[in-house]
């Protein structure tokens, strides 16, 4: 996506957050219907990224077309993504796609954090290797006469041992609606973009020197604490730091180690 896509992305994203939901597995089925009504109907998908319309417009035509037939807190995201600007008519729909993944992202975190994250992730991740590694399964799954139940069930079979909700519901997905790409390459896609959600429950620490129990601990209790949720920290030791920490959660960085210190010291002086 372009800057101005990945723009209007970041703020329906924003709106989905903001959605009161206590089924997010379910508004991303709607996400997902949505799409694909998107993709089918051209003039539908031109209006709701025509740039001569007002935004105004735009999400109205998504009301008047989806009012009552998709829930409120669905229909509030796909106005958001109509009054939004796209590069290209495709994005809007590519990013609700994305949306609907990162729905099923907050449903695993509000199941079980990052373990629950974990999990689907690995699932899906099961699905590539083994379809990678059989081009008799990679047949099947681009066998146009097979039913979307078929194409359903194979797809959880080869995810092996399919026990989420969101794991199911996201293989489910690649089988039926690879939108142009392979299954295997669309659940690459949305392994990305949970991975991406999952590193906000990950604390990336490195130390000039290895942590005592006790400081991780303190640590740990710090960190859980700023933000709010138990995070699991990965601890490494670079010496080159000099002293101190350095801690990444997500795309947030938290560098108090010596040798940016002396860094940010010799900047000031030059």
């Amino acid at each position: 996506m372009s800057a101005v896509s990945t723009e209007s992305l970041n703020k329906v994203e924003q709106v989905l957050v903001a959605q009161p939901t206590d089924n997010p597995t379910h508004l991303a089925e709607e996400l997902f219907a949505v799409v694909d009504v998107i993709d089918s109907n051209g003039g539908f998908r031109r209006g709701l990224t025509d740039p001569s319309r007002e935004a105004a417009q735009r999400a109205g035509i998504a009301s008047s077309v989806l009012g009552g037939k998709i829930s409120d807190a669905a229909l509030a995201i796909v106005s958001a993504a109509a009054e939004a600007r796209w590069s290209e008519e495709r994005d809007l729909a590519d990013a609700l796609e994305t949306t609907a993944v990162t729905s099923v992202a907050l449903s695993a975190e509000q199941r079980g954090g990052v373990d629950a994250l974990e999990q689907t992730v690995n699932e899906l991740l099961t699905f590539i290797n083994t379809v990678d590694a059989s081009a008799e399964a990679q047949a099947a799954l681009a066998d146009t006469r097979a039913s979307k139940e078929a194409l359903k069930k194979l797809a959880v079979s080869l995810g092996g041992r399919v026990a989420t909700a969101e794991g199911k519901l996201l293989l489910e997905r690649v089988a039926t609606a690879a939108r142009g790409t392979t299954a295997a390459r669309l659940a690459n896609e949305f392994v990305e973009i949970i991975v991406k959600r999952q590193n906000r429950w990950i604390a990336r620490v490195t130390s000039a020197t290895a942590l005592t129990a006790e400081q991780i601990a303190k640590l740990q209790g710090s960190l859980n604490k700023t933000y709010g949720k138990e995070l699991k920290l990965d601890i490494t030791v670079d010496p080159a730091l000099l002293g101190g920490l350095r801690v990444q959660v997500g795309d947030e960085v938290i560098d108090g180690s010596l040798s940016t210190k002396l860094s940010e010291l010799g900047r000031a002086f030059a």
